[in-house]
């Protein structure tokens, strides 16, 4: 369970460096009797991030301290996922955390109730962008639901800090969209080496490429014509793929790759222009024996025949 701990921890570390942002984190515990705080405080530094923790044992603190609606314990039972969930939105508040953790579930060997077998949990989690709960059924001792649930609490949190790490990276990523032809004759398509001229990706193998100011059809046009010398009457276009997307995390970019396929009529007639310095042509399942710019096998698939 270290690791599980050591995760998160990564991950709220990760996320500060993203955004500036340390994200805190609260927990209001009733069947865990307040093992979930004590594996996260296990790591040192925690006060950095760790607000703290409420054990709301009994019904009573669950509703006059923590702040479950009578209503919901009534109508649902302690242990059911209305009363997880408003532990941990509640929770969220009275601790002033970011995030709050909740469980509340029947450890056992007693407490059992129709429908509610001993080994029944549900974790609860609340956060300013989502509401989760989970329902787990676990087949221990007394001691071994307990540490279950624990576990399970910390892979929640753990499954929702690495969404919101991987959502908060993509915001801050650069999109750009570029058009990638392929030019096709005889079975073979043409790649292109990059020239150390050009802005990114130097001596790597790629298509025609640009970046797109105008409709992806005639972008697509305008870069064969300026990087081979063929022009429409020279070209047929065979299909136009789904645009993929590439994220290349060193350039802080989303490339947003529009590919295409055309038939060139006359081969004899390419000339490449500065921003290559060798031409290929080349099987399709050849590509993967050279280096080539990020996604180009992937765009490839998406125009071939």
């Amino acid at each position: 369970m270290a690791e599980l701990q050591n995760d998160v921890i990564r991950l709220l570390r990760k996320y500060e460096a993203e955004t500036g942002r340390l994200l805190t984190i609260g927990t209001v515990e009733s069947a865990t009797g307040g093992r979930i705080a004590d594996k996260i405080t296990n790591i040192p530094g925690s006060s950095d991030y760790y607000k703290g923790s409420i054990v709301a044992y009994s019904n009573e603190v669950k509703t006059d301290i923590v702040g479950v609606k009578e209503a919901t314990i009534n109508d649902h039972g302690a242990v059911s996922p209305k009363t997880a969930i408003e532990m941990a939105e509640a929770g969220r508040t009275l601790l002033k955390a970011d995030i709050c953790v909740s469980d509340t579930g029947i450890a056992g060997p007693g407490g059992a109730t129709p429908g509610k077998p001993v080994g029944l949990f549900y974790i609860g989690l609340s956060a300013e962008d989502t509401t989760l709960n989970r329902e787990h059924r676990f087949r221990g001792s007394r001691e071994k639901n307990k540490q279950k649930a624990t576990e399970m609490a910390l892979t929640l949190l753990k499954e929702y800090l690495t969404t919101r790490l991987a959502k908060a990276t993509e915001s801050t990523l650069e999109e750009k969209h570029v058009v990638t032809c392929f030019l096709e004759h005889g079975k073979r398509i043409l790649i292109l080496k990059r020239s150390h001229k050009v802005g990114t990706y130097r001596r790597s193998w790629a298509g025609v490429s640009g970046y797109i100011e105008k409709d992806d059809v005639e972008q697509a046009f305008t870069e064969i014509s300026e990087e081979t010398e063929l022009y429409r009457n020279d070209l047929k276009l065979i299909k136009k793929g789904e645009p993929l997307e590439v994220i290349d995390r060193s350039l802080n970019r989303k490339w947003i790759v529009h590919p295409f396929l055309f038939h060139v009529k006359a081969p004899d007639k390419i000339r490449i222009d500065w921003e290559h310095t060798d031409a290929k042509w080349i099987e399709p399942k050849e590509l993967t024996n050279y280096k080539t710019v990020p996604g180009l096998e992937e765009a490839l698939r998406r125009v071939i025949r």
